[in-house]
């Protein structure tokens, strides 16, 4: 490995701590949200199940990622994850469009036991469900692992994050190929499945600008081997490289401004794209100065569900945003002066 890489695969591992303890029979969470399922909006049902959490997290990790937290190290025994799938099922009955994660990915075997993720399947099509989404890494994504006696139409979310190699490298520290993205989405499509790409809106150490414009040309790069594509705009997770960096005021989450021109210019890709920003409007997720952010929200949301055109708030913080994009070249960090998103000048 390279001296910077190692560099930064210390410091992700050095700012980790260890997760509490949690219990083993309980799933993290579960909630229902809206989506679109045969072009029709519906309920759908989210459950996160807790397991020993994604294997590049355990070796390396990524830099903005904070899912390890709610991990349990050395793993999860299959009665116990057993127990919480029954929890799980029991809430989500009535449901045509279910997604079930596990803060790393679903078609692991060492994570997810084959025979269990074979169990979910089944009881999802005995209960109706029509449709299940799941995340892996690519290099897990293989038709062997998604061989199940019978299951809902499959969806799989792959966090290629950047199309970038030197940003997947040097900002996020993921090891991914092209080659291995192409592979994984033929495969699942192989299979009758669906894919989902989550792409990343200014990982740590890139500043406003830059992070519009990779994120532009990785969703270039992706639309034809995807059926959609989520925006995902970094938000700060707790442990991580990246709160590391906004609490020494050394980067900051993106705009919502940034959001709203990333998906504008790639409205003609061929692909669904849409951003839902986790912990959008707050301090640690992606934002403008407070006044705007809660239009803007339900305008993204409103577009993500019926696909309207975004509707932009007259808001003075809009020319701060065009400024500290034009001065993309200039500056070095992804950081801004203190405040400035609150109307701060000088």
């Amino acid at each position: 490995m390279p001296k910077a890489s190692k560099q930064l695969s210390e410091f992700v591992q050095r700012v980790k701590k260890e997760p509490f303890e949690h219990a083993l029979d309980e799933p993290v969470a579960m909630w229902t949200e809206t989506e679109i399922l045969n072009g029709e909006k519906v309920k759908a049902a989210v459950a996160i199940i807790r397991t020993r959490g994604c294997y590049w997290s355990i070796k390396e990790g990524c830099t903005m990622c904070g899912y390890f937290n709610d991990t349990v190290p050395g793993g999860v025994e299959t009665e116990f994850l057993e127990q919480q799938w029954i929890e799980i099922i029991n809430h989500f009955s009535d449901y045509k469009y279910v997604k079930i994660y596990t803060s790393g990915s679903f078609l692991d075997p060492t994570e997810i036991p084959k025979d269990f993720a074979n169990m979910i399947m089944t009881d999802l099509v005995n209960y109706g469900v029509e449709r299940v989404l799941i995340e892996s890494l690519p290099e897990f994504v293989h038709e062997r692992h998604m061989q199940y006696d019978k299951s809902p139409k499959i969806e799989v979310a792959i966090g290629l994050e950047s199309a970038t190699p030197i940003v997947l490298d040097k900002c996020v520290n993921k090891r991914l190929t092209e080659k291995g993205f192409k592979r994984a989405c033929k495969a699942v499509h192989e299979i009758g499945g669906t894919v989902k790409a989550y792409i990343l809106l200014k990982p740590p150490y890139l500043n406003e600008g830059h992070g519009i414009e990779d994120t532009i040309y990785s969703a270039k790069f992706a639309a034809p081997y995807v059926d959609k594509i989520s925006i995902n705009p970094v938000n700060i997770q707790k442990n991580t490289v990246g709160e590391r960096m906004w609490r020494n005021r050394e980067w900051r989450p993106p705009w919502l401004w940034s959001v709203i021109e990333v998906i504008e210019k790639c409205e003609k890709i061929g692909t669904r794209i849409y951003s839902d920003p986790t912990g959008g409007g707050t301090q640690r997720g992606a934002h403008n100065c407070g006044k705007c952010d809660s239009k803007i929200l339900e305008s993204l949301k409103d577009n993500r569900i019926t696909g309207a055109k975004i509707k932009k708030p007259n808001c003075e913080c809009r020319k701060l945003w065009k400024n500290l994009v034009e001065q993309a070249k200039y500056r070095r960090d992804g950081s801004e002066p203190e405040g400035y998103r609150r109307g701060f000048v000088g």
